[in-house]
């Protein structure tokens, strides 16, 4: 059994999309919830509605007068996604997609978990208006949106390899969904001059999670599929960035460095371990050289000797997905003169008495663990609840911080850290997990919140949710997720 702790803290956009009632967020910090379910829902719940408006994303805060409908991934050419989407204005009242998001902020996420990336909006932009400023979204952000009408949006990804079927999408203050990626010549996609750009960046990179063992190793796993291109071992710009985001999560000065390199089950034994064997070795060297001589490093090859997930299907069909879980990398790092993670603190965030937290799912998919959550405020006047969603990967050295979501084994030595995003650090956000700053939750509101981290061993079936600030865990099974 694993106990899931997570310190959160609520706020919602203060403009005419999210200001009746719902919870109180900073204009420039985001928020969002990886609750990916189906099924329909209400504002703030767990996010996907199947009806004539196609794929729909609600809020998180029970306030959010704004939605996202018919909400497709869409691929533009070879090496791009096109993420569109109908905001539809809920208000009784005129607004614009700027006030529900402010598009200079690109708070968007794109998650193809299988595989361990994430994806950012595209930065490069030819237009001079938006060049460095909105990067790839549609220009119409400004324009205004009556009561009840709706505009349609256009978001620019790099995008996934072609084996990927479907992608989490998470959309500044709604819940994420998992929306299926269509074909290039799909008529869904609707026309927009953003879609006839190019990019050289394509802003993408490794998940980086974290699980630590109090007094032992701190263990990382990295996919290989964006560290290295096909049938290399030579370390990608991504792969670069990632490892600069795990020696920030190195708790010590010294100690030792493990790693150990796995392929899928396609070639001949000798070739995947060679291959393993090579990969290994690149990542030791590059690790070496950011942390330094005081660490002893070793790497070791296991081919296609470890899988964590099947290669291929019951009916023994191909398992695209599976086989993208088991080409990685592993770290290992032992300190020798580490500073003890502090045990999370339930009370954290100086949580109000009267607040409640109930359990909307926990869902295993792709190698990770996505913990769905709704905080409510059944009082009668605004309640505190701080979320800083902008910390550094510094913040993993230590104790939780505020906002932390942390899986532990039943010990509580074990501890597993929200996942970084990979790409260009955004100013706005840091983790995979709810994207906004908040500071209160006002009367009668509710949020709902997520967070991604690596997940338990495939048999550990249920887990113990708990929340800063709550004093009682809640119990839930772990569910096979979409």
């Amino acid at each position: 059994m694993l106990t899931v702790v997570l310190a959160l803290s609520l706020d919602a956009c203060a403009s005419p999309w999210a200001n009746h009632g719902g919870a109180t967020a900073q204009s420039s910090s985001p928020t969002t919830s990886l609750g990916v379910a189906t099924g329909s829902s209400t504002a703030g719940g767990s996010g996907m509605v199947a009806q004539t408006d196609g794929l729909v994303a609600k809020g998180e805060s029970s306030a959010e007068l704004a939605e996202a409908r018919n909400i497709r991934l869409v691929r533009n050419g070879t090496d791009e996604v096109a993420l569109q989407f109908e905001l539809h204005n809920g208000a009784t009242v005129s607004t614009s997609p700027s006030q529900w998001s402010d598009p200079t902020t690109r708070r968007f996420l794109l998650f193809d978990l299988p595989r361990g990336t994430s994806y950012q909006v595209l930065g490069e932009s030819s237009d001079p208006g938006f060049k460095g400023r909105w990067g790839r979204l549609s220009s119409n952000w400004m324009n205004p949106v009556g009561p009840d009408q709706s505009i349609t949006l256009t978001a620019m990804f790099a995008a996934p390899p072609a084996e990927a079927s479907t992608m989490v999408a998470a959309l500044g203050d709604l819940v994420p969904v998992q929306v299926p990626i269509q074909a290039a010549s799909s008529p869904a996609l609707k026309s927009d001059p953003i879609l006839f750009d190019h990019h050289r960046d394509p802003n993408a990179g490794p998940l980086v999670c974290a699980a630590a063992k109090q007094g032992g190793p701190t263990q990382f796993r990295l996919p290989a599929d964006v560290l290295f291109a096909f049938d290399s071992a030579t370390l990608s710009s991504a792969a670069q960035i990632a490892l600069d985001l795990l020696v920030k999560q190195v708790n010590g000065t010294s100690g030792t460095v493990t790693v150990q390199g796995n392929t899928d089950a396609i070639g001949t034994d000798a070739y995947n371990q060679t291959l393993s064997e090579q990969r290994a070795a690149s990542v030791a060297d590059a690790l070496k050289q950011r942390l330094g001589g005081n660490f002893a490093f070793s790497s070791v090859g296991f081919g296609k000797t470890k899988p964590v997930a099947p290669n291929t299907n019951p009916d023994g069909s191909d398992n695209p997905d599976g086989r993208a879980q088991n080409r990685r990398v592993d770290v290992e790092v032992t300190t020798t003169n580490p500073a003890p993670p502090s045990p999370p603190d339930p009370n954290s965030g100086a949580v109000q008495a009267d607040l409640r937290a109930s359990l909307v799912s926990v869902r295993h998919t792709g190698g990770y663990l996505m913990t769905t959550l709704q905080v409510s405020n059944p009082g009668n006047a605004p309640a505190a609840f701080g979320y800083n969603s902008t910390a550094t990967g510094e913040s993993a050295k230590g104790g939780l911080f505020p906002g932390e979501l942390a899986v532990l084994d039943t010990t509580g030595k074990s501890r597993g850290s929200l996942c970084i995003p990979g790409g260009t650090a955004n100013t706005y956000f840091s983790y995979a997990a709810s994207m906004n700053s908040y500071t209160t939750i006002p009367a009668g509101a509710t949020l709902t919140l997520w967070g991604l981290t690596p997940a338990p061993t495939p048999d550990t079936t249920t887990v113990n949710i708990q929340i800063g600030g709550f004093p009682q865990p809640i119990p839930s099974q772990i569910t096979p997720g979409p």
